[in-house]
């Protein structure tokens, strides 16, 4: 079973726990599972898969899982909780496939703690849903996205990057060494919702970018920030792991978004036609 697999059968896992808690009402446990899936959306959000892997290889096996020791020396309430959680099942889960779902989701955590990024996934955690999607890179060009991800012996993966103000999803398989980027509409939606709650009726106003962006680095947004420029709307985000700004034209990424949308809108209309072809 690849990694990916072993991820998916633990997140499914987790699911189920889930939605057993919710329909029995233990509200606390519900709120638990739900962030116990985090782990992993962390490790992938930040391009750790494989690392993950390789980390598994050297965990001793064991009758019962353990939590690390790093978990206890910091003050890390929503991973403390969740491994006590984790524990749990692990000791009143029967089935051989289901503990070793549960394994996975102890040594997630357990990852996250031995290579020192608690603090950083607890902030992900917490912050998740308000915070522009992460990115762990960022380039001026495509050309040099492009250098820089054929020059790696082993790529992070997956992994969002920053092209100019552009999201790019980029991907490794350790199998056959392949690797590649493709354009991927992160940013757009979260320029959608925040426009829909109102642009400020009088927000700072600049002649040029670089104006801009030399003002936003003594007032960081937290995390969105509307901002004028020659006379233009920007929406300017806030990436702080790479301690950058990116600026989005708020009318010409409306409109770039909703292309988007309806292409993708004729694409599942086709596939769904093809779909029916194929079944008569």
């Amino acid at each position: 079973m690849s990694i990916y697999q072993s991820l998916h059968s633990a997140f499914l896992f987790a699911a189920s726990q889930r939605r057993a808690a919710e329909l029995e009402g233990r509200d606390k446990e519900q709120r638990l599972w739900i962030q116990v899936n985090t782990y992993r959306d962390f490790i992938m959000a930040t391009g750790q898969v494989y690392l993950f892997e390789d980390y598994l290889k050297g965990v001793s096996p064991t009758p019962r899982s353990q939590a690390s020791t790093a978990l206890g020396a910091r003050q890390a309430m929503n991973s403390q909780g969740v491994m006590a959680l984790l524990l749990k099942a692990f000791d009143e889960t029967p089935a051989p496939e289901q503990k070793q779902s549960v394994s996975l989701l102890i040594n997630q955590v357990n990852f996250i703690a031995d290579t020192g990024q608690l603090e950083a996934c607890e902030d992900y955690i917490n912050n998740r849903l308000g915070h522009a999607p992460i990115a762990i890179a960022h380039f001026t060009t495509h050309d040099e996205a492009e250098a820089w991800l054929k020059g790696l012996a082993e790529p992070p993966s997956p992994a969002l990057i920053l092209i100019g103000d552009e999201y790019h999803q980029m991907w490794y398989d350790r199998g056959d060494n392949t690797r590649g980027m493709y354009r991927e509409y992160m940013i757009e939606p979260y320029v959608e919702g925040v426009v829909a709650e109102g642009i400020p009726p009088n927000p700072p106003s600049f002649e040029t970018r670089a104006d801009a962006e030399a003002w936003l680095e003594n007032h960081p947004a937290a995390p969105f920030e509307f901002v004028s420029i020659g006379g233009a709307h920007y929406l300017a985000v806030h990436h702080q792991r790479l301690k950058r700004y990116t600026l989005h034209h708020v009318a010409s990424t409306l409109t770039q978004w909703e292309e988007r949308k309806r292409t993708v809108e004729r694409e599942e209309a086709r596939n769904a036609a093809a779909d029916a072809d194929g079944e008569g």
